[in-house]
């Protein structure tokens, strides 16, 4: 059975490297489905939501950088990765995570370990709820190189 990675992303290329940095230790020769995820509160406004598109979204969010950066890690681990998609998390609780987790399939966790996540205008960073989740989760070290 594939294992499904979790891999917060504020759609910086820096994000990405606990992505890399995963698919690096891995030690199964199995293909594994990743989730990059986006933490984010919906508007309370009825015109939004009825407009509302989670594809539009994750497109405005994403840069020509990062994209580039994802296919350059797709092209390197392509025998290591049976798929990427990046999903959105509008939870407010462990209840909401712990249900978006299962929905999913999420079997691990990856987090850099000295990285804080920069979200965009109505995002948020999810760690604190990911802490507190039943997921193993794998701290990685990785250093800023400026």
């Amino acid at each position: 059975m594939q294992k499904t990675l979790l891999v917060p992303t504020d759609f910086s290329v820096t994000s990405l490297n606990a992505l890399r940095l995963a698919l690096e230790q891995l030690q199964d020769d199995q293909p594994v489905n990743i989730v990059l995820m986006y933490a984010e509160w919906l508007d309370d406004s009825i015109t939004e939501l009825l407009f509302y598109s989670p594809k539009k979204r994750i497109e405005s969010l994403k840069s020509a950088v990062y994209e580039e950066a994802l296919m350059i890690l797709q092209n390197r681990f392509e025998n290591r990765i049976a798929s990427i998609r990046i999903e959105l998390f509008h939870g407010y609780n462990t209840k909401a995570f712990h249900n978006f987790a299962e929905a999913n399939q999420i079997d691990q966790v990856f987090i850099l370990q000295d990285y804080t996540i920069k979200p965009a205008k109505r995002g948020f960073d999810p760690m604190p709820l990911i802490k507190k989740s039943n997921l193993p989760i794998q701290y990685l070290v990785w250093k800023n190189q400026g």
